[in-house]
């Protein structure tokens, strides 16, 4: 039957305001899409993952670009050299403009030599059973669908990458886990929130539509005054959806000193049949190639 011109309406005024968050600030939060139980069903299904030891710890350094310069432009840094793909997408020739600039002399490090420290522990796709709700969540239509209008996009697919399609992020105290400052190579994704440490670390912080304004600075210096004041900290709580635009923002999760945290990660693609690179896939997941069993519970 026809949905009532109550639940018509509502369904509405959610997207003309995901839209305009989206658009304004590069950024959506939708409190409560998970009710308590199905986060309780998350937790206990990446939990269930890591006791069974099929989590990779990731603990790399990493720039702003997520992008090693022997992995950025193998051939060297001339204008007719070949483009390197990351997610389909060829160089954003602004940020080839920076990898072109000069190494740091006594001033300090430039924007794109400056490292930042990682680790967490990643439970990959590929490692999920047939059974598992989070692919069972990912690959729900309505909800495609619904991003691709909140985003405007004129098509959404699912990531083609078997390993970071749909994956759970877990951010020990034991370890200080964090993500350090870093733009996204993905247009988007979706953000569930399962778990938080109040008082103990784990904040998502980000720097709006920042990506164009430190594709013009020189050194990380720079870089720092500019986040310095602009940097936004959002409160999250279990079972929010945050929809992100990770590309145009510069973010990260600060150290967790206490408990837990865990997200679950939903990738989407513009174009049909993108995936992560190798580099990538080494740093985040420890291996570039899905185990055989794996790959959406088939």
């Amino acid at each position: 039957h026809s949905p009532d011109a109550s639940a018509v309406a509502t369904m509405e005024a959610l997207m003309a305001r995901s839209r305009w968050e989206i658009a304004s600030q590069g950024y959506c939060h939708l409190p409560g899409f998970l009710k308590p139980e199905g986060v309780a069903s998350l937790i206990d299904e990446a939990s269930r993952l890591e006791d069974a030891g099929l989590g990779f710890r990731s603990h790399e350094d990493h720039n702003m670009f997520l992008e090693e310069p022997e992995e950025a432009e193998p051939s060297g840094l001339s204008s007719s050299s070949s483009s390197t793909s990351w997610c389909g997408s060829s160089w954003d020739p602004v940020l080839a403009n920076i990898l072109r600039r000069p190494s740091s002399g006594p001033e300090g490090l430039t924007a794109r030599e400056k490292e930042f420290r990682s680790s967490k522990l990643v439970i990959a796709e590929d490692v999920m059973g047939a059974d598992s709700q989070l692919l069972e969540l990912y690959n729900w239509e309505p909800l495609r669908a619904f991003l691709q209008a909140a985003f405007g996009m004129p098509r959404l697919h699912l990531s083609a990458d078997p390993l970071g399609g749909a994956y759970y992020n877990i951010y020990d105290e034991a370890f200080e886990d964090a993500l350090g400052w870093h733009f996204d190579r993905a247009q988007l994704f979706m953000n569930v929130i399962l778990q938080t440490t109040p008082g103990g670390g784990g904040d998502f912080q980000f720097v709006p539509d920042s990506r164009q304004a430190i594709d013009r600075l020189s050194t990380w210096e720079e870089v720092e005054a500019y986040i310095e004041g602009r940097a936004e900290t959002p409160e999250l709580l279990p079972g929010s959806l945050y929809l992100f635009n990770g590309k145009r923002s510069l973010h990260r999760v600060s150290p967790v000193t206490q408990g837990k945290r865990i997200t679950a990660i939903l990738t989407f693609v513009e174009e049909e049949g993108e995936h992560l690179n190798d580099y990538t896939l080494r740093k985040f997941f420890g291996r570039t190639e899905p185990r055989a069993h794996g790959r959406r519970g088939a």
